[in-house]
C-alpha cells in the first residue's frame, strides 16, 4: 500500500536533511519549507490539491497545520532528548545559564538535565495558539533577559524572537533519526486512515442504498445520520433535519423514553406524521452507556406490497424448491442408498420416474435432485396432473395466447413449460393425464418446443422433467392406458421410494424430527418420547407412510400436556387410526378360516385364535395380520375371551 506524504520543515536545513534521509530509504516525499503561517498556507493548498495522505512537521509549524487543516492527518517530528542534550552543550561552551523555550511537548520532561549538564536551566512553555500572536513570545523572553538568561535553546520561533531581542540562540535540530522514525509514524497513520475511510465510505453506501429508512441520534437527541430511503419516506431533506433534535422534528418518536427504556425494541408499529412505519430502534452502548439510538424503519404498505409480489412471482407460482437432500430424514441402509442413487441422477438432465406410494415423499426427492443439480439457481415448477380437468390441464401444463378459449385472458398466460425454462418442471401423479395430453406431452418433450393454444408458433423451452406416479404405469401401458412411447420417455432414470414399513428402522428419526418441527410450530417445550410409544408406532404398517406418520405427531403434540409423549397417550392415538384404517387399509385375512355359525363373538374369537395358530403365537404378527393394535389384540384376548 503507497501513500503520498508531504514534509513541511520550519527551517532550510531540515528540510535538505530530509531530503537526504527520504532518497537513502527509496521515499519519494514532497518536501516544503515554511515556518508558521507560511507552514500553513502550504499546509492547505496540499489539502485543497487532494494528492496527499499525511503531513509531517515540526514544534509550531505542526501546531498551526493541526489547527488549520480539516481532513488530513499531522504527525509531527519529536525532539529527541539527544537533539536536545546537542544543543544545549553546544550552549554550554559560552555560558551556564540556559533558558529553554518552544511548544509542548518538546519542553515536557526536561526538569533533571539542568543537574545532569550542570546547567542553570529555566524552561519556558509557550502556549499553543501563540504561534499567531509572536508578541507574547517577545514579551516572555524579554522577562527572562531580565533574569539574566542571555542564552535560548528552542525551536526556530523561539530562536529568530530571541535574535530580534539581541539575546544569543542555538536551534535544537532533529537528526536523521527523528526524521525516520516520523516518516514511519506518518506512513502508519496513513494506512490507518486510509483503513478507516475505507470503512465509512462502505458504511456510508450502505446507509446510503439501504432499502430501509435509517436515522441515528446521539445521546442528547440530535440527528446526525438521515439517509435518502428516509427522506423518501417523510418527505425531508437532509439537510433539513441533521442537526435538529429529534423531539422538534418527530415527536412521534418519545425519545426520552426511548433512552430511559434503554433496550432493543424491534417491529414497532408507529404512526409518524400519519405515515404508518414498522420501525427498529438500537441503542448503541459503550460501557453499558447508551452513546447512539439507530432507528431501521420501513412503510408498512410497502412492506405489504413487497410481501405480496414475492408470494405472487415465486411461491404461489411454485417456482421454488425448498428441500434439500439433508431434508430427507433417514439413515436406513435403503434410504442411504436410494439418496445416492438419486445424487447421480441429478448430475445429468435425463428424465426421471419417480415411483411411491402415497405419502413417501416424492416431491421431496424431485425438490432435492433439482437443489443439486446444476439447475437450481433455475425455476422449480411443481404441479398435480390429478387436480385439474382435461380441459384446465392442457392450458395450464402449455399456456395459451388472447382469446384462445371462452374465459380465457386478454393477456393470455404462460404454459408451466415455459415458466420452467432453464429449470425442472415436476410432474405429479403423471398417470392420471387422458391419452390426449400425454401426446401433446410427448411431442414436448421430443421436440423441446411448445406451442400454446390458439398459437400458430412454437417457443423452444430447455427444460429437465421428472415425474412421479403411484401407480404401477407398465400396466396401464399393458392396457393401452398410458402411452408406451410417452413412458420410455420419461422412464429413462427411475427411483422407487420404499414405503414406511419397509424401513422402520427411520421411525425414530422421524418422529424425533416431526417433535422438534411441531413443538416449535405449537410454541411447546416436547422433549421427546418414550420408548415404547416408538415401538407401538413400529409395530403399525403405516399405509399412509410419512405423511401419515408426521400426522400423528402432529395430533400427538397437540394432545399432550406434558413436555414427553407418554406410552398411554400413543397408544390412544393409534387404536383409533387402527380402526379408521381397518376397512380399506388393512391386509385381508387370506386363508383364515372360521365357523359361519354362532354369534359375532365366538366368530370373533374363532378368528383370534387361528390367526394366532398360524402366526405361531405372535402376537405383533398377529394384530398386524388382523387389522388392529396390539393393545386392541391384548384387551380382547384378556378381557373378552379370559384366553391366557
Amino acid at each position: 500500500m503507497s501513500f503520498s506524504i508531504a514534509f513541511i520543515a520550519p527551517y532550510k536545513k531540515m528540510a535538505d536533511l530530509l531530503t537526504e534521509v527520504s532518497r537513502e530509504i527509496n521515499k519519494k516525499i514532497i518536501i516544503k519549507v515554511g515556518d508558521l503561517e507560511e507552514g500553513v498556507r502550504q499546509a492547505v493548498e496540499l489539502e485543497k490539491q487532494g494528492v496527499i495522505d499525511v503531513i509531517i512537521s515540526r514544534g509550531g509549524t505542526a501546531i498551526a497545520i493541526k489547527k488549520n487543516i480539516i481532513d488530513l492527518p499531522v504527525v509531527e517530528v519529536q525532539v529527541s532528548g539527544f537533539d536536545l542534550i546537542r544543543a544545549l552543550h553546544q550552549a554550554r561552551k559560552k555560558t551556564n545559564k540556559v533558558a529553554i523555550v518552544g511548544f509542548y511537548p518538546f519542553t515536557y520532561g526536561i526538569r533533571g538535565l539542568g543537574e545532569i549538564m550542570n546547567l542553570d536551566i529555566k524552561i519556558l512553555t509557550l502556549k499553543e495558539n501563540w504561534y499567531i500572536r509572536p508578541f507574547y513570545i517577545k514579551e516572555r523572553l524579554k522577562e527572562i533577559k531580565e533574569q539574566g538568561y542571555n542564552w535560548v535553546v528552542g525551536d526556530n520561533i523561539s530562536v529568530e524572537t530571541a535574535e530580534c531581542l539581541g539575546m544569543n540562540a542555538v536551534l535544537v535540530e532533529s537528526g536523521e533519526d527523528a526524521l525516520m522514525q516520523s516518516i514511519l509514524e506518518a506512513e502508519r497513520v496513513a494506512e490507518v486512515r486510509k483503513r478507516e475511510l475505507e470503512k465509512t465510505e462502505n458504511i456510508k453506501n450502505i446507509v446510503d442504498f439501504a432499502y430501509e429508512g435509517i436515522i441515528t441520534i446521539d445521546k442528547k437527541g440530535i440527528i446526525d445520520t438521515f439517509n435518502p430511503e428516509a427522506e423518501k419516506i417523510f418527505g425531508k431533506e437532509a439537510y433539513r433535519v441533521i442537526g435538529e433534535n429529534i423531539n422538534d422534528i418527530f415527536p412521534e418518536f418519545n425519545f426520552s423514553k426511548i433512552i430511559k427504556m434503554g433496550q432493543k425494541i424491534e417491529g414497532k408499529i408507529w404512526t409518524v406524521e400519519n405515515i404508518k412505519i414498522v420501525a427498529n430502534i438500537i441503542p448503541v452502548k459503550i460501557n453499558k452507556e447508551i452513546v447512539r439510538i439507530v432507528i431501521t424503519f420501513q412503510k408498512v404498505s410497502q412492506i405489504q406490497k413487497t410481501e405480496q409480489k414475492i408470494r405472487e412471482t415465486l411461491y404461489l407460482k411454485g417456482n421454488i424448491a425448498e428441500n434439500t437432500f439433508n431434508d430427507i430424514i433417514g439413515q436406513s441402509k435403503i434410504i442411504r442408498k436410494l439418496k445416492e442413487e438419486a445424487k447421480n441422477y441429478a448430475q445429468v438432465d435425463s428424465p426421471i420416474l419417480i415411483y411411491g406410494e402415497t405419502g413417501t415423499g416424492k416431491e421431496l426427492f424431485a425438490q432435492a435432485i433439482h437443489n443439486y443439480s446444476l439447475r437450481k439457481s433455475k425455476p422449480f415448477v411443481a404441479f398435480n396432473c390429478a387436480a385439474l380437468p382435461e380441459s384446465l390441464l392442457e392450458s395450464e401444463l402449455f399456456g395459451y395466447v388472447g382469446g384462445a378459449f371462452t374465459g380465457a385472458k386478454k393477456e393470455g398466460k404462460v404454459g408451466l413449460f415455459e415458466q420452467a425454462h432453464e429449470g425442472t418442471i415436476f410432474l405429479d401423479e403423471i398417470g392420471e393425464i387422458s391419452a390426449n395430453i400425454q401426446t401433446r406431452l410427448l411431442r414436448v418433450l421430443q421436440e423441446n418446443k411448445v406451442r400454446r393454444l390458439g398459437d400458430d408458433k412454437v417457443i423452444p423451452i430447455e427444460v429437465r422433467i421428472i415425474t412421479s406416479t403411484n401407480k404401477r404405469l407398465l400396466r396401464l401401458v399393458k392396457k393401452n392406458n398410458f402411452r408406451d412411447d410417452l413412458y420410455y420417455r420419461i422412464n429413462v432414470l427411475n427411483l422407487e421410494i420404499p414405503p414406511l414399513r419397509e424401513r422402520k428402522e427411520d421411525i425414530f428419526l422421524l418422529v424425533n424430527f416431526f417433535i422438534k418441527k411441531y413443538s416449535y410450530k405449537f410454541r411447546k417445550n416436547i422433549e421427546g418420547i418414550s420408548a415404547e410409544g416408538i415401538k407401538v408406532l413400529e409395530n403399525y404398517h403405516w399405509p399412509g407412510n410419512v405423511r401419515q406418520l408426521e400426522n400423528i405427531v402432529e395430533r400427538l403434540i397437540v394432545r399432550t400436556d406434558k413436555n414427553f409423549i407418554v406410552t398411554d397417550l400413543v397408544k390412544e392415538i393409534m387404536e383409533l387410526e387402527y380402526e379408521s384404517c381397518l376397512v380399506d387399509d388393512f391386509p385381508t385375512l387370506e386363508n383364515v378360516n372360521y365357523s359361519s355359525r354362532g354369534n359375532l363373538k365366538n366368530i370373533e374369537k374363532e378368528v383370534i385364535m387361528n390367526t394366532l395358530k398360524k402366526e405361531r403365537g405372535n402376537k405383533a404378527a398377529t394384530a398386524r395380520r388382523l387389522g388392529i393394535s396390539r393393545t386392541t389384540l391384548w384387551r380382547k384376548i384378556n378381557k373378552q375371551f379370559k384366553l391366557k
